[in-house]
């Protein structure tokens, strides 16, 4: 039985003990709230190194997460991450890498005579980090300075403790990085889509003698379809309909230039087949280097006065010239391969008579290829079927009535359009 003055030692020693732990939790309290307050993932790792290793009177120490399923070395501080992984455990397993695959606080006070370790680490301690049960990393405090004992259990529960703090706060920081990035990259794309449409013609022309009617729906916030109306008199213009392979930002940045040596050359040359023989070396020289990367195009010159349509087709989708009054359908097959990766290909132009009435469609592959729910894609002959079908309505009605078959067509298989869709019908007059 302890005597009185035993007894007043004894109530003093738990008072110290009660007090430091009270000073302890308000320093955590205090770091929590710090931590949590931080938004960059290299600021959160340096503050976090330097409460633990004060919290636990350690020597040195280093922090690793989980990058690409391994773990990687994110601060060092006075002791060399590759030496701790020489630490071997069960299955020849390092430290380091069994503490955060177990998910358990490993703690180490002696080493082997013959470890080449001992030298450098006389305790160490290694306490997991994870977020929502899932492993993220391992913080490392290594040489315990107030005791020559080593680490112990008032130093895993700490750390523990200050590791949650920490975990939270680095992923929220790596959360609000990716917000961030988004955010930039929407307003990169929402740039970049106002910057498109400046550049894309003017698509309300009028011609005496057709009527002109387009669609055009981009997949993303920019796209990789290409129209074009260029006027050369009252009775001649140029269209192009064409599609850059790839999608998103890349292909964008393609077809603007495609789009820029398309309108260069178009001023210089009056033979179709001439003019996209050019374009296709100019592109295949300077523009497009990659493989994935190409454009196809119908490039179509048409003459008012003549009533002729002078064309190449550039390895794009055949347009349909239907005949009003016959109702038979042919395709604008002449041209060649698919410019920008074949330099010196010599393309070829057919000039095809135009009569009143008569109707060209002009289509991309997002309106032939689009797919319903039974995975069955739309295809040319439906395309060709509906455009017979309404042989006698005006091309804005038909445009019209093309978005809704296309939407009804795909209804049902989500809300993420998979290509640009872009449509254009010309009616002879």
């Amino acid at each position: 039985m302890l005597q009185p003055s035993g007894l007043d030692n004894r109530v003093s020693e738990l008072e110290n003990q009660l007090e430091q732990k009270t000073a302890e939790l308000d320093d955590l309290a205090t770091m929590g709230v710090m931590l949590a307050s931080m938004l960059d993932v290299d600021a959160i790792l340096s503050a976090m190194m330097e409460m633990s290793l004060r919290l636990v009177s350690a020597e040195v120490g280093c922090i690793l997460l989980a990058e690409g399923g391994h773990l990687v070395t994110k601060v060092s501080w006075g002791v060399d991450a590759s030496l701790i992984r020489k630490i071997k455990l069960e299955d020849n397993i390092d430290v380091a890498d069994w503490t955060h695959r177990v998910g358990e606080t490993t703690i180490i006070n002696e080493f082997p005579h013959d470890d080449e370790v001992r030298a450098v680490i006389n305790s160490i301690i290694l306490v997991p980090l994870s977020h929502q049960n899932q492993p993220i990393g391992v913080i490392v405090a290594v040489n315990k300075t107030s005791d020559d004992n080593g680490f112990g259990e008032s130093d895993r529960l700490i750390l523990e403790r200050l590791s949650n703090f920490a975990s939270v706060a680095i992923e929220n920081a790596r959360l609000m990085k990716e917000l961030l990035a988004k955010q930039k990259l929407e307003q990169e794309l929402s740039l970049a889509k106002e910057i498109q449409r400046t550049l894309l013609p003017n698509l309300d022309v009028e011609f005496k003698g057709v009527n002109l009617e387009t669609l055009y729906i981009p997949a993303g916030k920019v796209g990789g379809d290409y129209v074009d109306v260029m006027p050369i008199s009252d009775k001649e213009f140029i269209l192009i309909v064409g599609d850059v392979s790839n999608k998103g930002i890349p292909a964008a940045l393609m077809m603007t230039a495609a789009r820029s040596a398309i309108r260069a050359e178009a001023s210089k040359h009056k033979n179709v087949a001439e003019i996209v023989t050019h374009i296709n070396n100019v592109l295949s020289q300077d523009v497009m280097k990659y493989p994935d990367i190409f454009i196809s195009f119908v490039f179509a010159h048409f003459d008012l006065e003549k009533m002729t349509c002078t064309y190449t087709n550039a390895g794009h989708l055949p347009p349909f010239k239907l005949n009003k009054f016959t109702g038979d359908i042919s395709e604008l097959k002449t041209g060649g391969i698919i410019v920008g990766q074949f330099e010196e290909f010599d393309y070829k132009s057919e000039t095809v008579n135009l009569k009143s009435g008569d109707k060209l469609l002009f289509f991309t592959d997002g309106v032939t290829e689009c797919v319903n729910l039974d995975d069955e894609m739309y295809g040319r002959q439906r395309l060709g079927e509906f455009l017979v079908s309404l042989a006698e309505v005006s091309p804005r009605e038909f445009i019209y009535k093309l978005k809704m078959e296309v939407e009804s067509f795909v209804y049902g298989t989500g809300d993420t359009q998979f290509d640009d869709i872009t449509a254009v019908l010309v009616q002879i007059d």
